[in-house]
């Protein structure tokens, strides 16, 4: 009896690829890359972003570059990306303009530089060049009118004539108003059998233009027209001397002028007796111009202007006046009533002081000044009364065409000042040539 002999199949391991492979990978050296950095020539490349859009990819643009208005500080490598801008711009698509422009200065990636680099991986070497950074816009192109905005403009042409005849009175008129503002200069042309170019109104509208540019002043006559609206006393620039720029006559008026009264401040000047007066720059010059009638008398004049400048209020059209009889008691000593009026009618509007005429009244008292002290005037007591800052006070002086300059070492000595006190101190110096702050027209694009 013969015994069968089964043979047994082994059965294989299952793996569940978490082991790891006997057999090992040989891996090769790494190569070293050699990477040199390219300049950027005229056409240099350029990464485009189309936010928003889907632009096809047989789209072809057209370069255009012109110089940088500023050249940013780039390195040496940036070439003329750094010089020059660049444009694309393609009117391939039927319905849109796509124009790419550089990111402007100051945007999010405007200090960001970016490259392109090609790698050849035989030989081991990588050329890097500088790109230019763009961004495409797309436009929707403008369309003539189709054959149906004719049709809808012949229906709402005859809707319009509809209207008319049988329409109300309002409804009449608002179409009147409408076809008024809506007639075409070509359609009207050619009904009279005129040049469609050019219609009549369109001549006359040219020809009032040409009138209109040739009454255009000239740069130099809008800056003295500028010049004379400022709030300055007019001055007489064809002086041969510094005493004819600003006269009494000019600043005051030769009839009010004589209508000062000093009498007063004659007699207390003859007996010694001190004068109190409310103006610290007044007071600080009547001893020294005792002598002089006619500076005694600008003095005074700068008074009454300081004491009506004092006595305002503040209001919503600037400063506005007392009262007369409450004027009349601000104001020192006995005043004639055309003197007060004077001044009222050259730097008052009603019963306010603009802030126009208040600047014409402080150039006045700075050039008034300048009469008082032989033209050099330390602006500081003035400067009080006024309670004003330094820098203010000197941009009036400007105005009238004085220099500004720091107090000498003599008349600091003369006051007793400290260094430190006279370097706060200020000189007006009115001296030829005049020198005006100068008119800005902007800066040209």
């Amino acid at each position: 009896m013969s015994e069968k002999v089964e043979k047994i199949k082994k059965r294989k391991r299952i793996t569940d690829g978490s082991s790891k492979p006997r057999k090992r990978v040989v891996i090769g050296e790494d190569k070293q890359v050699q990477v040199s950095v390219l300049e950027a020539e005229k056409w240099a490349p350029v990464i485009a972003s189309t936010p928003g859009l889907a632009i096809p990819t047989s789209v072809q643009f057209k370069p255009y570059t012109k110089a940088r208005r500023n050249p940013t500080a780039r390195s040496r490598l940036s070439g003329r990306i750094a010089t020059e801008e660049l444009l694309l711009h393609s009117s391939e698509h039927p319905k849109l303009d796509y124009t790419a422009r550089e990111e402007e200065a100051g945007g999010a990636d405007a200090l960001l530089k970016h490259y392109v680099g090609i790698y050849d991986p035989v030989i081991g070497k990588m050329e890097v060049v500088e790109a230019r950074k763009m961004i495409v816009r797309g436009s929707v192109r403008a369309q003539q009118a189709t054959a149906e905005d004719d049709i809808s403009m012949d229906m709402r042409e005859r809707r319009n004539i509809l209207g008319q005849t049988f329409g109300t009175k309002k409804a009449r008129k608002a179409i009147a108003s409408i076809t008024e503002n809506a007639i075409s200069p070509d359609k009207s042309a050619r009904a009279n059998g005129m040049n469609s170019n050019m219609d009549a109104a369109t001549a006359a509208m040219i020809a009032g233009m040409a009138e209109g540019a040739n009454a255009i002043k000239s740069r130099e006559e809008l800056a003295q027209q500028i010049e004379d609206s400022k709030p300055r006393p007019k001055a007489n620039n064809g002086a041969t001397k510094i005493q004819e720029v600003y006269t009494v006559e000019s600043l005051i008026g030769n009839d009010i002028f004589k209508a000062v009264p000093i009498r007063e401040w004659e007699k207390s000047l003859k007996a010694n007796k001190e004068i109190m007066v409310s103006s610290r720059y007044v007071s600080s010059r009547i001893s020294k111009v005792s002598a002089s009638p006619e500076k005694l008398k600008i003095l005074r004049y700068m008074l009454l202007m300081l004491d009506v400048l004092g006595a305002c209020n503040n209001g919503r059209r600037g400063k506005e006046l007392p009262r007369r009889d409450e004027l009349k008691k601000v104001l020192q000593g006995d005043i004639p009533e055309s003197v007060l009026e004077s001044i009222k009618r050259k730097f008052t509007e009603g019963s306010a002081i603009s802030k126009f005429k208040s600047d014409l009244m402080i150039t006045h008292l700075c050039a008034l000044a300048c009469l008082v002290d032989n033209y050099e005037v330390d602006m500081f007591p003035l400067q009080e009364d006024l309670e004003i800052e330094t820098k203010q006070m000197a941009q009036y002086f400007m105005e009238i065409g004085a220099k500004i300059g720091v107090l000498g070492e003599s008349e600091r000595r003369r006051q007793g000042l400290e260094k430190a006190a006279a370097a706060q101190r200020r000189v007006a110096k009115l001296k030829f040539p005049l020198e005006y702050p100068k008119v800005s027209f902007g800066r040209k694009k």
